[in-house]
């Protein structure tokens, strides 16, 4: 193994455990288990009531820690086989935890469970957190399942290091990760930015 190889993978390896670092301490099971009281919040201008067509959404929930998870859309439409559901249009979410950066994610849809918060976002994804930026094609926050999963596409960028791949689960509890590509033939690419 040559010594470029070498500390390309190095730098992978940091990158990937400040993200799963990040994710676990905002998803901690214990904070949604045991310490989550939820206060949520939705605000709307308009109510259509023959289109289930909501403007100006704004969901907030907050655990005991402080730990809060935002999530706005310029329209919404209601479910009508399931009133917790919401399809959301021009997406914008926000992770925050005491004594860490932000996280910042956009989408151009997203469905949302207003009961469980779990949300898949979809098309044109943007995750911005300190100077790192992740792009795809879709990303589920699955709070259930104590798992975030992006997939198609992925673009990881930082200062360093720039990483190309179809599908990264994260486990938010074992801090396990797994990264891979449709084709099996196929490599993840990482490039390193001298």
């Amino acid at each position: 193994m040559n010594k470029k190889t070498a500390i390309q993978l190095f730098l992978l390896s940091i990158v990937l455990v400040i993200f799963l670092i990040i994710f676990i301490k905002y998803f901690n099971e214990e904070a949604q288990n045991n310490n989550l009281k939820s206060s949520e919040k939705e605000t709307a201008k308009t109510l259509n009531q023959t289109s289930n067509i909501i403007n100006d959404i704004e969901y907030f929930s907050k655990d005991d820690t402080g730990n809060v998870y935002k999530i706005t859309a310029e329209t919404g439409e209601i479910n009508e086989e399931n009133s917790d559901i919401l399809y959301l249009k021009n997406v914008k979410a926000k992770i925050s935890t005491l004594n860490s950066e932000d996280i910042f994610i956009e989408s151009d849809f997203a469905k949302y469970n207003s009961k469980n918060y779990d949300t898949n976002f979809y098309e044109n994804v943007k995750v911005d957190y300190m100077e790192n930026k992740i792009t795809c094609r879709f990303l589920d926050l699955l709070f259930n399942n104590n798992q975030a999963i992006l997939y198609e596409n992925i673009v990881y960028e930082n200062l360093e290091t720039s990483l190309l791949a179809d599908r990264l689960e994260i486990d938010l509890i074992t801090k396990n990760s797994k990264l891979s590509m449709k084709d099996k033939k196929e490599k993840i690419k990482i490039v390193y930015i001298e």
